[in-house]
């Protein structure tokens, strides 16, 4: 009995001495993103595609959240391309996530992880109120990132692809009218005209692009751009996407013709942002991207000498339009933070205005979208409310993937064009097109 005794008094004090160990450990490398840390501080962590800390102001977000929330610690952890996103989906479906927030490049491409409802419901949450409340939003923007009205994504940074023009060139060229307006070029015959005329070449060497192109990794997105401005639709009457069209056959036939004439260039192959760059050191006539790099090029080309204008047909049918997405894992372990820094950072006025006059990423939320006073984004917006975003296909990231690549190979004579045709056809029947 009395050892019995001396045994449980021993257990007693092993126990006494083991819970202050216990308690005192410090544990806050091994807790998720979000969880509070000791003293009942916070920590917040965003995952963003690398361009969008600078060209979205997200310093700046979080430099002002900070200073309202000085209990919260708000970390942005850049990644430098999508290929990430596969290691989130594979995270998030595990229960588990490195991220709080993630902030993808184009709505379609957070599709993926609504198979497996690995996303929050924004309207299940209180985003939707006060200056956040969904008729404070342009257009249509909060569309691009809903699915059969399950709110996925919050839309930041709204554009469409159109043609960034340099006005001093079509000058030269005699194709502004008597108000200083460019004369918008009735088709791509026409579009290819244009080029042909204000391509210079001295001693062999290029010296002003006509046009440039996006043919490197986004060419998935030019495509149904000029797909859409030309026929209203790049679906067939099955409702699937589609390129084997005459029009758009035609259209290929003289990028075909442009790209080996040198008219069209072909920079992009390599460097995505190659035409970018040489629009905005004043060498490329049209540049057809994104239209949000006209105000981009102002600062060098000289105020006023940048311009945006419809692709051939986009002034009636509308292009391809687009947002960088905002999205929350239902592994986060902190939504309400995540959703109240959305709401009161990333939607912020001073933020979006500065994003959008510097960067053309134009705010979505209407008071801030107003305040820009600019010939190109009264054109975007002009274009941007008939246009429609890339289809919400599971498995849509392939052909972001795969198609430049074979477009690349048809416009360098590898490939002839039925057989591009083909096989892009083919991979948009192959891949899985359902979401839920």
């Amino acid at each position: 009995m009395k050892k019995f005794a001396r045994l449980l008094g021993l257990i007693v004090i092993l126990i006494v001495l083991l819970i202050p160990m216990a308690c005192s450990s410090d544990n806050t490398s091994q807790k998720p993103a979000g969880e509070g840390n000791e003293g009942g501080s916070k920590s917040l962590k965003i995952g963003a595609d690398a361009w969008m800390v600078e060209k979205l102001k997200l310093d700046v977000a979080v430099k002002k959240f900070k200073a309202n929330h000085p209990d919260i610690d708000v970390q942005i952890s850049p990644y430098a391309d999508k290929t990430v996103l596969s290691t989130f989906a594979l995270q998030w479906s595990q229960g588990k996530s490195d991220v709080d927030i993630a902030m993808v490049d184009g709505t379609a491409t957070a599709v993926q992880f609504l198979a497996k409802d690995l996303l929050i419901d924004f309207n299940e949450t209180d985003f939707f109120q006060g200056s956040t409340a969904k008729e404070n939003f342009v257009g249509k923007s909060l569309s691009f990132g809903d699915l059969d009205g399950f709110q996925f994504a919050i839309p930041i940074s709204l554009e469409t692809y159109a043609i960034n023009v340099n006005k001093k060139m079509f000058d030269e060229a005699g194709l502004l009218d008597a108000n200083g307006n460019v004369i918008q070029p009735k088709d791509w015959n026409e579009l290819y005209e244009y080029a042909k005329k204000m391509t210079k070449v001295e001693g062999g060497k290029v010296t002003q692009q006509g046009m440039t192109i996006q043919w490197g990794p986004n060419a998935q997105s030019t495509l149904i751009s000029v797909a859409q401005a030309m026929q209203g639709s790049f679906y067939d009457d099955e409702g699937v996407l589609t390129f084997d069209t005459p029009e758009v056959r035609e259209m290929l036939k003289i990028w075909k013709k442009g790209a080996d004439e040198g008219v069209f260039s072909i920079d992009t192959f390599t460097n995505k942002d190659a035409g970018r760059n040489n629009y905005k050191a004043d060498q490329v006539a049209m540049l057809l991207q994104s239209g949000s790099h006209a105000p981009e090029a102002e600062p060098t080309v000289g105020k006023g000498n940048t311009t945006v204008i419809p692709i051939p047909g986009s002034e009636v049918n509308g292009s391809y339009a687009f947002t960088a997405g905002i999205i929350v894992p239902r592994a986060s372990k902190n939504q309400d933070l995540a959703v109240q820094f959305i709401q009161e950072a990333l939607m912020d006025g001073e933020t979006q205005i500065a994003a959008g006059t510097e960067w053309g990423k134009l705010p979505v939320i209407k008071e801030h979208f107003e305040k820009i006073d600019a010939e190109w984004k009264d054109n975007l917006l002009a274009i941007i409310e008939k246009s429609v975003t890339a289809p919400f296909y599971k498995e849509y990231p392939v052909l972001a993937n795969e198609v430049p690549k074979l477009l690349q190979e048809y416009l360098t004579g590898k490939m002839e064009l039925d057989a591009f045709i083909d096989e892009v056809e083919g991979m948009i029947h192959d891949i899985d097109k359902n979401v839920k």
